[in-house]
């Protein structure tokens, strides 16, 4: 896999479909965009979902904030960028897992996809991020606008996933993102 082609991919893609939305979204204010729903089994990989939220769209009940919670936000799926890049999962799903034919192969195959994707779409999220700060995706997205791996299926993972995919110099422009994560890191 040309793992630079891919990032490249994903982020045409999501800056394109980014831009798209803060054009069609007027007067809101897109604090966010995340990668959520990480799929793969021992058969396939699939396009994890984009997701992008507005400051109007975080509701706070019993105490839980959804800023941080793609399946709560206001597009919790950009289904665009998914089909844009459903070839290059097809493509991953041939090169590492179809290959694998015993049990010992298909686990040595998902653990050094799951490593390689992950590193992949963290790069992907901090050259998004990079691209919207240098006002080249729109510019009404707000000097503290963040693309960000947000996979709470992960569990312990997800505090890890969140430091590889936010540049360390961009965290604390984002207190509310850096609180997330040490609240992630205490439990």
């Amino acid at each position: 896999m040309d793992w630079g082609a891919f990032e490249k991919a994903w982020h045409d893609s999501g800056c394109r479909v980014l831009s798209d939305l803060a054009a069609a979204c007027p007067g809101e204010r897109l604090y966010g965009a995340a990668f959520h729903l990480f799929y793969m089994d021992g058969v396939q990989i699939l396009p994890p979902a984009l997701a992008a939220n507005t400051e109007a769209a975080v509701h706070e009940n019993y105490g839980y904030s959804t800023r941080f919670t793609p399946p709560e936000w206001r597009w919790d799926v950009l289904d665009a960028t998914s089909d844009a890049m459903s070839p290059w999962y097809q493509r991953l799903t041939e090169e590492y897992l179809a290959p694998a034919a015993t049990e010992t192969e298909q686990d040595a195959a998902l653990n050094a996809l799951e490593a390689a994707h992950d590193t992949a779409m963290a790069n992907v999220c901090k050259a998004i991020t990079t691209t919207a700060h240098r006002g080249d995706i729109h510019a009404s997205l707000p000097p503290g606008f963040v693309v960000v791996i947000l996979e709470g299926q992960r569990g312990d993972e997800e505090a890890g996933l969140i430091r590889k995919s936010v540049d360390p110099h961009m965290l604390p422009t984002v207190p509310e993102l850096a609180e997330y994560l040490r609240q992630l890191e205490e439990t």
